[in-house]
């Protein structure tokens, strides 16, 4: 019995290592693997340190990779890069997630090739044309500030890159906590102002001073799908709206321009 316990667990370890093997070799791609074999095996050696509830971690790696230089990101000249994302949940959210990613990392002009939607899972293609791929390290860390999780990457050649990414407990990049918060007080903003909440029946928000503003407030459900939509055409100083049930997130916006919400502003929740 205990023989066939060690003989199973070493199967498992032998089972591990050979997965993280092919993992980053799908990472680094066939050419730097092989250059950089005997240094691999080295940083790698102790394989449990790169797996999280037995599932590799691609940020562990990436770092690894990085910190020992073998992960090269630069191009000899400027370059088309393609990269597909393949998401298995929530495609309205993951999209605008990726596209906020994706400009806080400095990619603004990417060209959107393909965008796919089946039994609500996403695949999206881009092409940007660029001197050094998009940094992993750096995606997989904004990833993970929004709980989503990367399952798998491939370097499908020296200007592709394959990304499939779990988004099952995603929330939206960079909004507002109003779940673990009663109030909030927003400064100025470039873009429309995004909030998380939850269990709340009643919002007020008011202009801090010097503001007035046309609302426009979006409410939506887990999914970005909108459940709800109060616009006016008159300029205000407060609101006070009811949240329809299901809401998750909600975005408040002027209906003609951030400028007359400049001072920022206050939102409280009951």
């Amino acid at each position: 019995m205990i023989r066939n316990l060690i003989l199973i667990i070493a199967l498992n370890v032998l089972l591990l290592s050979a997965n993280l093997d092919m993992k980053i070799k799908d990472l680094l791609g066939n050419s730097d693997y092989n250059t950089h074999k005997n240094l691999i095996t080295h940083i790698f050696s102790n394989e449990d340190n790169f797996y999280t509830n037995n599932q590799i971690d691609y940020t562990k790696i990436i770092q690894e990779l990085s910190n020992n230089g073998v992960l090269k990101l630069n191009f000899p000249s400027t370059q088309n890069v393609t990269i597909t994302f393949n998401v298995n949940k929530y495609p309205k959210k993951s999209s605008k997630n990726l596209t906020d990613i994706l400009k806080a990392l400095g990619q603004h002009n990417f060209v959107i090739k393909e965008e796919i939607v089946v039994n609500n899972n996403l695949k999206w293609t881009i092409q940007v044309k660029t001197a050094a791929a998009i940094s992993p390290l750096r995606l997989s860390q904004e990833l993970q500030s929004i709980n989503c999780r990367i399952v798998d990457i491939k370097r499908e050649g020296d200007y592709s890159w394959s990304y499939s990414i779990d988004t099952s407990n995603s929330s939206i990049y960079r909004a507002e906590d109003l779940i673990n918060n009663k109030q909030l007080s927003l400064k100025n903003t470039l873009k429309p102002y995004m909030i998380k909440i939850s269990n709340a029946k009643v919002i007020t928000i008011k202009s801090a001073s010097g503001n007035i503003w046309y609302p426009n407030v979006v409410f939506y459900d887990e999914a970005l799908n909108i459940i709800g939509i109060y616009d006016e055409n008159s300029l205000h100083k407060s609101l006070r709206l009811e949240v329809p049930n299901n809401t998750k997130y909600i975005k408040i916006d002027d209906l003609y321009t951030l400028a007359n919400m400049k001072q920022g502003i206050n939102i409280t929740k009951e």
